[in-house]
């Protein structure tokens, strides 16, 4: 499964987010791609480490692409990131 974010991932848009994760059965291998992302804050980052977690633990793989190319504005592991 790849899931494409785009624009902006902050907490009020994260619900549908959520929704879509939650529905991929388990033992697949998940590919969420940052590229197209402007922003994203701390609170999608550590509900995105939680699902990866908790997704892995049942057989699945998540990795992440594009991540990279966004700056952390701190230096904590969940800090919001911006291009």
């Amino acid at each position: 499964y790849l899931v494409e974010l785009n624009q902006s991932a902050v907490f009020t848009n994260f619900l549908g987010l959520k929704n879509k994760l939650d529905s991929i059965p388990p033992g697949f291998d998940i590919i969420i791609d940052f590229s197209a992302l402007k922003v994203i804050d701390h609170s999608v980052l550590e509900n995105l480490h939680h699902f990866k977690h908790d997704y892995e633990l049942q057989g699945g793989t998540v990795s992440y692409r594009g991540l990279e190319l966004l700056k952390p504005v701190s230096s904590h592991e969940f800090a919001a990131r911006v291009r």
